[in-house]
C-alpha cells in the first residue's frame, strides 16, 4: 500500500504565525510623539510678581540669619503654632 500526500497541504504553524506578525508590522505605521505647550502654560512658566516678592523676602531673611541679626517674635510664633494645630 502506498500513501501519497495528494490534497494535503503542509502545515507549519510557526511560519504562519511569523507571516501574520510581519503583516501586522508592515500595516501599522509608527507615529512620532509630539508635544505642544499652550500659550497659557507658557505664561505660567514665567515667575509672577508674588513669587519674585517671596524670593526677595527669603533672601532677606537668609541674609539676616547669616549676619546674626534675625529676631524671632516668640508671641507671634506661638500664636501661629496654636492656629495651625487648632485646624
Amino acid at each position: 500500500m502506498k500513501i501519497t500526500n495528494v490534497g494535503v497541504n503542509q502545515v507549519n504553524p510557526y511560519k504562519r504565525n511569523q507571516q501574520q506578525a510581519e503583516k501586522v508590522q508592515n500595516t501599522t505605521k509608527t507615529a512620532a510623539d509630539q508635544l505642544e505647550i499652550s500659550s497659557t502654560a507658557k505664561s505660567m512658566q514665567t515667575k509672577s510678581p508674588l513669587e519674585i516678592k517671596q524670593a526677595e523676602r527669603v533672601a532677606a531673611i537668609k541674609a539676616d540669619i547669616d549676619a546674626g541679626t534675625y529676631k524671632v517674635d516668640a508671641k507671634q510664633l506661638a500664636s501661629n503654632i496654636l492656629d495651625y494645630y487648632r485646624l
